[in-house]
């Protein structure tokens, strides 16, 4: 895999774009360029859901990865929330691999494993806020209950209270989500719904604190003046809020180098220790009314978060267009020129892949499943190299990239799902400039490609259920051939062409003899089959360029330019040749037989089309009953020996 000679790393996390995942990329990203390795991340978005058919859809990718191919594993499996998902990894790790693992943050088995020593730290923040601030009402918002995490942090809390000889009281606990949506019910919660506000509320994790003072400050109660929040993992956005959040600084830097450095040697066969921890500490700022703040610093924090969200508001805003760019779309290898990439110079992306499954058909997407797993060979339908659009060829699923994307130099490169809902398509494989992870709207960047591909798909869909319908609509299900409609529609088209070129223009009426018969004694299907058959031979017997059609029943027709009497000839000999020859070898107990008359318009076209129609079938018709007159029916059956 990446074929440049170099080991090969394997990260599986999920929401990259979140500031630890972001912090262990590029710390991992970094070691490994220093060291010489190639490392692939495969990561997906829960923020649509985990239960979600879009929630399946996404954690489809981990059924994408090698496992076979890779030299080393770090799993970052407390970054899912899908349980399904990070048992699925493990087994797919010891069923198809010997590679060494390491996990990060969580134990699972016996793999080793980094650690962060969170036990005390909150303990600390609450002791903190009893000794220095005297508060005796302190609230805790927990992470989701189920969460190992959460239930680690909420046994930290209770310790820290009872260890200052404060009662522990559930009420005061309110079971947040580790994200933003819970803040206005918290707030809720903790101010209207239990006898007694908190003095101070410890949250599990950052992202839930800045969003609970948020809501608290909109509702009119001032952090710390009325009540004091602290947070935990020390997140960028603690350090700019105002005032600054008080919260739990994880080494993420330190935990990731020392996975890596423990990876590196377990490849190289050297012993390891199963479990190593880092501590995590305490950070005392202004929301808990520690430490007065520098405004100098502050205002450098502040242009700089500022500039932070312009950049996601103008991000936002290239999503916008580019969902309206990508509706016009008509065809996958459009999609690259409208993703925006190549023309933004603020954009951190060098090479892209939009990689999409082979499958039937000529138009992509050729593969659509919602099933769990990917094809095994994928062609990169939109394909740019150092920041160029260019060309690639196909390449099997187990090789993730095109020949054409490796080089000598280590190959660091993220890969997330493509798809819409649970319809896989394939994925998109980056690989940033320097040491880069995603952008915060990643993840609708990301779902607007998979809705554009889902609009293709059903937009070729509705295309061929209409030709589907266009066709049946002039043509005879039975035959083949065009029916009453395909036959004015061909006749008329054909009479003003031979009439432009200056050419003959030919009318051939033929009958099934005795279809009748044939329905009565032998039953329809053989009489379908015999209709079948003179359709056929007519169209084994026409030239290039002529129609054949079935008018109703068991009348047909063939019209034709440049025909003479002698290329008429040539046209009946070789049509009743071929029914002589099926009568012959059927086995059928009756004979496929038909009559036929033409009539030739003459290069002046002084005779029109209605009239030559009317002109060939009389000649028909006087032929049949000649043939009549000699009994020729008395042959319908035949007799077999």
């Amino acid at each position: 895999m990446f074929e440049n000679g170099r080991k090969n790393l394997c990260v599986i996390l999920c929401d990259v774009a979140n500031h630890y995942q972001e912090q262990v990329c590029r710390t991992i990203t970094s070691c490994a360029l220093a060291r010489g390795y190639n490392v692939s991340y495969f990561s997906f978005f829960t923020c649509y859901g985990v239960d979600t058919d879009n929630g399946i859809g996404e954690m489809n990718i981990i059924n994408l990865v090698p496992y076979e191919r890779f030299d080393g594993f770090v799993i970052c499996h407390d970054t899912f929330f899908n349980k399904f998902a990070v048992e699925e990894i493990f087994k797919y790790i010891k069923e198809r691999t010997k590679t060494p693992v390491i996990t990060l943050r969580r134990q699972w088995e016996d793999y080793p494993c980094v650690l962060t020593d969170n036990s005390g730290s909150i303990q600390k923040v609450v002791q903190h806020l009893v000794d220095v601030h005297g508060f005796k009402r302190i609230a805790f918002m927990s992470g989701p209950a189920e969460h190992p995490d959460a239930q680690q942090r909420l046994r930290d809390y209770k310790e820290g209270i009872e260890s200052r000889g404060i009662a522990y009281d559930e009420g005061l606990i309110f079971f947040g989500d580790f994200w933003k949506k819970k803040a206005k019910a918290a707030v809720r919660y903790f101010l209207t719904e239990i006898p007694e506000k908190p003095e101070a509320i410890v949250c599990a994790n950052d992202y839930m604190a800045l969003s609970l003072c948020n809501e608290l400050i909109n509702q009119g109660t001032m952090v710390p003046d009325d009540i004091v929040v602290t947070g935990f993992d020390n997140i960028w956005e603690t350090s700019t809020y105002m005032p600054p959040v008080t919260t739990v600084a994880v080494p993420v830097e330190k935990m990731s180098e020392i996975a890596f450095d423990t990876l590196e040697k377990m490849i190289n066969g050297e012993e390891v220790p199963n479990i190593q921890t880092v501590p995590t500490e305490p950070v005392y700022r202004n929301s808990c009314g520690c430490a007065d703040m520098d405004f100098k610093t502050m205002v450098k924090r502040s242009v700089r978060q500022s500039k932070e969200s312009e950049s996601i508001q103008e991000l936002i805003n290239s999503n916008m267009h580019m969902v309206v760019a990508m509706a016009g779309v008509d065809y996958a290898e459009e999609l690259v020129e409208h993703a925006r990439i190549v023309g933004d110079r603020e954009n951190y992306i060098r090479n892209l892949f939009i990689c999409l499954g082979e499958g039937e058909g000529d138009v992509y997407p050729k593969y659509c499943s919602e099933e769990p797993g990917y094809p095994t060979r994928f062609k990169s339908v939109g394909s740019v190299i150092n920041r160029e659009i260019v060309q690639t060829e196909p390449f099997d699923a187990v090789d993730l990239l095109p020949k054409e994307a490796v080089v000598s130099d280590p190959m660091i490169y993220f890969f997330f799902p493509l798809h819409n809902l649970r319809r896989t398509y394939g994925y998109v494989a980056i690989n940033y400039m320097d040491v880069h992870s995603c952008e915060k709207t990643f993840h609708s960047w990301i779902a607007i490609l998979g809705n554009a591909i889902e609009g293709i798909r059903l937009r070729h869909k509705s295309n061929s259920l209409l030709n589907e319908l266009n066709n049946l609509y002039v043509h005879d299900a039975l035959t083949g051939l065009m029916n009453r409609r395909g036959f004015e529609y061909s006749a008329t088209e054909l009479y003003e062409k031979s009439l432009r070129e200056g050419k003959t223009m030919v009318i051939i009426s033929i009958d099934m003899d005795n279809l009748k018969i044939v329905n009565d004694q032998y039953g329809h299907a053989q009489g379908d089959v015999a209709l079948q058959e003179i359709a056929e031979a007519m169209e084994r017997s026409a030239g290039e360029g002529d129609v054949c059609s079935r008018s109703g029943g068991d009348e047909f027709a063939v019209f034709g330019i440049g025909y003479d009497k002698a290329k008429v000839k040539r046209f009946l000999e070789k049509f009743q040749q071929h029914l002589n020859d099926f009568n012959e070898k059927s086995g059928l107990p009756y004979l496929v037989m038909a009559s036929y008359g033409y009539y030739i318009i003459p290069e002046d076209h002084s005779v029109s089309l209605e009239t030559a129609l009317v002109q060939s079938d009389r000649y028909l018709y006087d032929i049949k009953r000649e043939r009549k007159a000699k009994k020729l029916d008395d042959v319908v059956r035949k007799q077999r020996q």
